[in-house]
């Protein structure tokens, strides 16, 4: 699983995973050409794909998955 981390501050740790932002669920890509579209699509330098992704984040994209799906 694949996910976009974007730089956002001046230190070294100011950086989140990109979010939807009306619910706040991470984006994560199975794909990692499927993440390298989208981060292409961001046109924002301060950004890279990352495996790095804690289980709670994983857990809450797929509950959001799930629930889509059944709708």
């Amino acid at each position: 699983m694949f996910a976009i981390k974007v730089f956002t501050g001046k230190k070294d740790t100011d950086w989140v995973l990109l979010r939807d932002d009306k619910d706040y669920v991470v984006y994560i890509w199975s794909n990692r050409e499927d993440a390298e579209a989208a981060m292409k699509k961001l046109d924002y330098a301060k950004c890279e794909i990352t495996e790095d992704i804690p289980a709670y984040v994983i857990s809450r994209y797929n509950e959001k998955r799930d629930t889509q799906k059944t709708d």
